[in-house]
């Protein structure tokens, strides 16, 4: 099989035997976004220098075409073969299907630049495995080839030196032995492993006890590997006169502080230690001891000399000690990911989930904005595309469903140029954040409208007064029935109201009885609530109907009343030239019901599934209450009820206010 040796600069797509009618209508489909070669055969080729290759298929050449794809596969393995469908009986189908390399087989008709993203992916990654593999398969044919080298070595030696002599013999045990003592260390996964391979090793030799390791990393670790039996015990310890005395030149010292540390005397020692090259091991350092009883020099002699397994060891332990820092850099990063409270998204450019923490709940072959917002489309404001785009972070607000999230989205290069491959998105839930802001500015607005409905009625009420009480001295001095004494009575009204709309202004705005609830009448908040809003219902035909007995709730009645003022005010907004507002209420079932209807436009279908989100609003800046259906919906639901929009009303817009009934 021939391997490309750089796909980079490789085209996007060849087309194989494609007519010239069905060329045109392909390249029309694409609109020039892929570099693309159309060619008649391929026994000429070397390599196919492409990513996909299209490939017609009919059924009257289908064993000639079938033929093609071994050819295909050998000149590129990684190759994505996009077939297209010119009439295939369905058991051609079913033998293309089963091919391997085959990405997909459509007709003309579903042929698209989507599909051929796809394929191209796919052959991506279909080549980024080869080579992989390729490379994993070059390093194992080296150490295979150093060890066949090693071996044919020692059986050309044991040729031409059958009959040497007794050394030459364990010349080439030794040789032998390294081989498997490699064999052997390869093998480990952890430096457990590696200790146990290297206490089989060195049992061999008579008079040799277990290894001790002692592995320095300075401010990280400071371990301690020995042997209990035939138990590999790892302690931990971090003293300082720990790490000088396992270290000290001298033997008699080293021995005297291993005798402290493991609570027995112990013998004479042979002391190796390692060095390592890797820059991420600079400042780590590892000696392994060995306790011996040889009676002579020469097992002590052989030991020391032999530098070919200390160096394997050196190489293994460096090995492991990398690969060991590599997963722990993977679990603390893995850790941390998924500890952090906001949901994060690795995403590509097309909204496509490659990683996500634990505090996101990942629903399977979803974008994000499915999966996450629950929406066919990409999220309003989202920051993504701007990401990539720009090449740097951006942050906005969006909105999903009925939460507000500040989203913030982070590019992530990896490639030599710096281009934006995928984004880190983290999601920070500030809807409490910006409700309770929202609150507080409402609570404020409200306690500024009390301050000047005091200050109103601290200036009006006492003229008010005068006028009324003077009003009631002239009655005495005209006679009833004329003209004068019903002009002083009229006077002496319009006194009486201008102080009970004072009064009633007085408590809307009231602040201090905010979190009080008690048991009201739902007409009388209504009757109270009309008259600051006779501005505004000038121009409209008010239809009240009022049930004529009480109806009891128990709620805030400022809160109630700014729910009802802020409906009949958004209501009479909605009507800019004039129509009917109907305000009504009813007992219904153990339930209060108030309804508050408008002859306006109405509302849009596109936003009616938006009007009750947080903040949500079509009003030009400075028209609205500050309260907010959102806020409205509130108030009634700690109250025990509902507030909804009556869909089925046509002739404008209609709410509905629902609470539980108190009987009297």
């Amino acid at each position: 099989m021939s391997e490309p040796n750089n796909y980079q600069d490789y085209i996007d797509i060849k087309f194989l035997n494609v007519d010239k009618n069905l060329s045109e209508a392909l390249q029309k489909k694409m609109k020039n976004s892929f570099s693309m070669q159309f060619i008649d055969g391929i026994d000429q080729e070397v390599h196919l220098n492409c990513k996909v290759v299209v490939l017609p298929f009919k059924s009257s050449d289908f064993s000639t075409k079938l033929s093609l794809f071994n050819k295909i596969f050998d000149l590129d393995s990684a190759i994505a073969v996009l077939v297209i469908d010119q009439g295939l009986t369905e058991n051609e189908f079913l033998q293309l299907a089963k091919i391997d390399g085959v990405f997909g087989i459509v007709n003309s008709e579903d042929f698209n630049e989507l599909l051929l993203q796809k394929a191209i992916a796919d052959y991506d990654l279909c080549r980024n495995l080869i080579d992989n593999r390729l490379k994993i398969k070059e390093q194992n044919n080296k150490l295979e080839l150093f060890n066949q080298n090693l071996e044919n070595l020692v059986h050309e030696r044991t040729k031409k030196e059958f009959e040497a002599s007794h050394a030459t013999e364990n010349s080439l045990k030794a040789i032998q032995s390294i081989l498997n003592f490699i064999k052997n260390v390869s093998k480990s996964q952890s430096i457990e492993d590696l200790l146990l391979h290297l206490q089989g090793e060195f049992k061999k030799i008579s008079g040799l006890m277990p290894p001790i390791l002692i592995l320095d990393e300075g401010v990280i670790n400071f371990r301690v590997f020995f042997f209990q039996g035939k138990q590999l015990i790892e302690k931990f310890s971090n003293t300082s006169s720990d790490r000088s005395k396992f270290y000290s030149e001298g033997e008699a010292e080293l021995r005297a502080a291993l005798s402290n540390y493991f609570g027995r005397p112990f013998g004479p020692l042979k002391i190796r230690d390692l060095s390592f090259q890797p820059k991420e091991l600079q400042g780590v350092k590892a000696r392994i001891i060995f306790e011996h009883s040889f009676e002579s020099q020469n097992n002590l002699e052989t030991l020391r000399q032999d530098n070919e397994r200390w160096t394997i060891l050196a190489l293994a332990i460096e090995n492991l000690l990398l690969k060991e820092g590599m997963q722990n850099i993977a679990k603390q990063w893995s850790r941390t990911f998924n500890k952090m409270k906001d949901p994060i998204l690795i995403l590509d450019e097309n909204f496509q989930m490659s990683l996500s923490n634990s505090s996101y709940h990942k629903v399977e072959n979803k974008v994000c904005y499915q999966s996450f917002a629950n929406n066919d489309k990409a999220c309003k404001d989202c920051p993504l595309t701007r990401t990539f785009n720009s090449g740097e972070s951006q942050t906005s607000n969006v909105h999903m469903g009925s939460k507000v999230f500040r989203v913030h989205s982070y590019p992530i290069r990896i490639d030599e140029e710096g281009r934006v491959s995928h984004a880190i998105n983290q999601y920070v839930d500030i809807t409490q954040t910006i409700d309770l802001r929202s609150r507080v500015i409402q609570g404020e607005k409200m306690a500024a409208v009390g301050l000047l409905a005091g200050n109103i009625a601290h200036e009006l009420n006492n003229p008010l007064t005068g006028i009324y009480s003077l009003a009631e001295l002239l009655l005495e001095d005209f006679e009833r029935e004329t003209n004068t004494y019903n002009d002083m009575v009229e006077i002496k009204e319009a006194a009486k109201r201008c102080q009970r709309i004072i009064k009633d202004l007085l408590d809307f705005s009231s602040v201090e009885s905010q979190s009080k609830p008690k048991v009201i009448d739902v007409n009388s908040i209504i009757n109270k609530t009309l008259p600051l809003l006779k501005m505004a219902m000038r121009e409209m035909n008010s239809q009240v109907e009022l049930a004529p007995e009480e109806l009891l709730v128990n709620c805030n009645p400022q809160l109630l009343q700014q729910v009802i003022f802020n409906l009949i005010n958004n209501a009479c907004q909605a009507m800019e030239e004039g129509g009917v507002l109907s305000v009504t209420t009813a007992e219904v079932a153990g339930q209060i019901k108030i309804s508050i209807k408008d002859t306006g436009p109405g509302i849009p279908n596109e936003i009616k599934d938006f009007i009750f989100d947080p903040f949500f609003t079509t009003k030009e800046e400075g028209k609205g209450t500050g309260l907010g259906l959102s806020m409205s919906r509130s108030i009634v639901q700690r109250a025990g009820g509902d507030l909804l929009l009556n869909e089925s009303y046509q002739d404008g817009t209609e709410f509905l206010i629902t609470l539980p009934e108190v009987q009297n």
